[in-house]
């Protein structure tokens, strides 16, 4: 099965709520981290609706990978999920057709 570009895989995300900030009338903050690529978002840090890429362990991100980062969260495609699809699907399987499988014999019918 070939992937189409239409065929988007969107982020599996695990949500932790992180509390409010200090101050009347600020919203609740989410961290939404995707299970296969481990990229981590914050949801609602500044203002209700914000959304900011939080660094991963290798440090501070650039504002370019920010920004690729942020076009993928509601999305898609996810890295991680991207890398599994096409590890797993070769490119080159030739289905067996009936004619070109080995006979059954009746031992075989047996074990069933």
């Amino acid at each position: 099965m070939k992937l189409n570009s239409n065929d988007v895989l969107r982020h599996n995300f695990a949500i932790w709520v992180m509390g409010r900030r200090p101050g009347f009338f600020k919203p609740q903050r989410y961290m939404y981290r995707c299970l296969r690529c481990n990229w981590a978002f914050v949801v609602n840090d500044e203002y209700r609706g914000s959304i900011r890429v939080a660094a991963d362990k290798a440090g501070e991100i650039t504002q370019s990978e920010a920004e690729r980062r942020l076009a993928t969260f509601e999305s898609g495609p996810c890295p991680g999920y991207q890398a599994a699809v096409e590890e797993s699907q070769p490119a080159n399987v030739i289905p067996m057709r009936r004619e070109n499988r080995p006979a059954k014999t009746a031992r075989d019918a047996r074990a069933m």
